[in-house]
């Protein structure tokens, strides 16, 4: 089954930004350099339209998405102009405390928010996508809540748990709609490289004692990062999805320790290992990664609305793990890097 997947989008920060300008660069020439995968199923980058915006910002509701998605706090780079895209951002909803860090940098104010059902089910939007600041929880559940109520599929990009939650992902099944989360994994970021290395380690038969990994970068995101509370559930998350790559307990911790603003939307990730080769010989290496957030996030992001929009079409409700754990740091179940590549690859590039 094809033609066109409607989206929406909630978050209209720096991974939007990559993500439209993405959705627009490669709906006009797929064969163009850095689009991982150009069919899922049988859907193109070109069959993505986004019918819909929200966001909580006052300086991006009532812009068109083209103009929004370059408006501060937004530091993502901006590799084209974009023409008017007759998307307005509509006005979302919030339901958490902001931290210190996102009061600065938002600018809130107490308009009533849109109805939000009437615009999913009018704009006939398969799929919902949840791209707001961590740590907005009670934010998160109720848009998978509204997602349910206007029978879209859900994709929660966030560390809040929707996807890991069995309550949440049987409300989903039993309304025939998908649900995929949590917590956005890069495609070539400090996590996906991590347990990269630590794979490649354990095939060439080295013992792996010891690892850590830091991150420091810029943009809302990482700024919101430095909230204790934000910062320990990343951390946790992380070093989860980490320990999982080897078939033994090794020592291992992976967090954001900083953020620089100049960086912008670019991370530096430092990584120190240690292991032990032949005759218990010492293997040790400092290595770091520079790379940009918002692309970063472009191509799984692609890959994984055009999966759920096929998951649902072949009538496979509910959590699939093999999108889960394809895309996300916390799936329902955390399985290694290569195993999740090798199921999402045998189930939907075909």
């Amino acid at each position: 089954m094809s033609g066109k997947i409607r989206i929406a989008l909630i978050g209209i920060g720096n991974c939007a930004c990559s993500l439209v300008q993405g959705i627009i660069y490669y709906s006009e020439n797929d064969s163009k350099n850095g689009l991982w995968h150009r069919l899922i199923g049988n859907y193109r980058v070109s069959d993505l339209e986004i019918v819909e915006a929200f966001d909580i910002d006052a300086k991006k509701i009532g812009l068109d998405l083209s103009e929004a998605i370059f408006s501060k706090p937004n530091v993502a780079k901006k590799y084209f102009d974009v023409n008017a895209l007759n998307v307005k951002v509509k006005r979302g909803f919030l339901y958490d405390d902001l931290s210190y860090h996102l009061r600065n940098s938002f600018d809130i104010k107490n308009d009533e928010p849109c109805d939000m059902i009437d615009a999913l089910k009018e704009s006939k939007v398969d799929v919902l996508v949840n791209l707001i600041s961590s740590g907005l929880d009670k934010t998160s559940k109720f848009y998978a809540e509204v997602a349910i109520k206007s029978g879209c599929c859900f994709i929660n990009a966030t560390p809040s748990l929707i996807a890991s939650d069995e309550s949440m992902v049987k409300k989903f099944k039993e309304e025939n709609l998908v649900v995929v989360g949590d917590d956005l994994m890069s495609q070539f970021g400090g996590t996906a490289f991590h347990k990269g290395i630590l794979d490649f380690m354990h095939s060439r038969g080295i013992r792996v004692m010891k690892s850590y990994q830091l991150d420091v970068g810029g943009g809302a995101e990482t700024f919101n990062t430095l909230n204790e509370n934000v910062k320990f559930i990343k951390r946790n998350m992380k070093t989860k999805a980490i320990s999982v790559e080897l078939p033994y307990e090794f020592e291992t911790v992976a967090g954001t320790t900083d953020y620089v603003d100049y960086l912008q939307n670019d991370r530096t990730s430092y990584y120190w290992i240690q292991g032990e080769g032949f005759l218990g010989s010492s293997i040790k290496f400092d290595i770091y990664l520079r790379s940009s957030d918002g692309p970063n996030a472009g191509n799984i992001l692609l890959d994984v609305i055009r999966a759920v929009k096929v998951a649902k079409d072949e009538g496979e409700f509910g959590a699939p793990l093999d999108i889960c754990g394809y895309g996300f740091k916390h799936p329902p179940k955390i399985i290694k890097l290569r195993d999740a590549y090798e199921n999402f690859v045998s189930k939907y590039i075909r």
